[in-house]
């Protein structure tokens, strides 16, 4: 990425409250390395926030959002608001709706915890994916930092039973498992890719982290927030004239995560990024 495209994911993050999607948004979309042409798929897109920013670097690139959920589908609908991004429902656990070797590039975040079979997903990726082509994945840490969800971390390291639904699930929402970076990367690796880069993200963090910005997310979509305050907390809109006790709490968080870029055990962290590429045929 050049100047200008780094100063633009810059200003997109800047109003990101939640410091562990911020870190791996930005490592993910600087790490795809977006170019002119590039096809890019967001597998399990949700919302729509990585197409959101990679649409807005001033690239022209062909972006697509695929998601099982078609309520995700629909919000990104929402958030995008541009026609050139084609939004297609797909199962990772069966064959998607895509030729092979389509895509230049796939970004798969936060998704292959929710795989009843990982392997089996991974290798529906593979498939679709140019040769040479990059995969930018993250997945949450089973050896993440105890102010991140200190129930469960209690829960799992007392009675080895997490809590999995529910507000209090913290890191576990909905998740079948965790993984160890050892683990992502050796599963990656059994899909046919060649591994190039893992490592854990966002060790330094609020106490109950997980839980504030589970509840500010509530409050936001349920319409409990001014339309000031709600503007200064929502990923997708520009944030100016933030309220004071807003810039106040940002700056916190802010200042707390980037303790990230000066100290990061190897194997502890909220999640985990891996970057792999598709071997050229032979």
């Amino acid at each position: 990425m050049n100047s200008i495209q780094q100063k633009r994911l810059n200003n997109l993050l800047e109003g990101v409250g939640d410091m562990a999607l911020k870190r791996r948004a930005r490592k993910i979309i600087e790490e795809l390395d977006p170019k002119n042409g590039d096809k890019i798929l967001d597998l399990g897109c949700g919302d729509g926030f990585y197409l959101f920013l990679l649409s807005n670097l001033g690239l022209n690139l062909r972006l697509t959002g695929s998601d099982f959920d078609q309520v995700g589908l629909d919000t990104a609908k929402r958030n995008l608001k541009n026609g050139k991004i084609n939004l297609i429902r797909g199962d990772l656990m069966k064959r998607l709706p895509f030729d092979s070797n389509k895509f230049d590039k796939i970004v798969l975040s936060e998704v292959a915890e929710h795989l009843p079979n990982d392997l089996k997903g991974l290798k529906e990726v593979y498939r679709i994916l140019k040769p040479e082509g990059t995969l930018c994945l993250s997945v949450p840490n089973t050896n993440y930092p105890f102010s991140w969800d200190p129930v469960n971390w209690i829960l799992e390291h007392l009675f080895k039973t997490p809590i999995k639904s529910g507000f209090w699930a913290g890191i576990w929402f909905n998740h079948i498992r965790l993984y160890k970076p050892e683990q992502i990367e050796k599963v990656v690796h059994r899909a046919g890719f060649k591994v190039e880069n893992v490592e854990s993200l966002t060790w330094w963090c609020l106490p109950f982290n997980h839980y504030l910005v589970n509840l500010v997310a509530r409050l936001l979509w349920g319409g409990k927030l001014s339309p000031q305050v709600a503007s200064s907390v929502n990923k997708y809109t520009k944030k100016s004239n933030k309220p004071m006790f807003i810039k106040f709490a940002f700056g916190i968080v802010n200042w707390i995560d980037s303790l990230n870029d000066f100290y990061q055990p190897a194997s502890s962290g909220v999640g985990i990024f891996l970057k792999a590429v598709k071997p050229k045929n032979i």
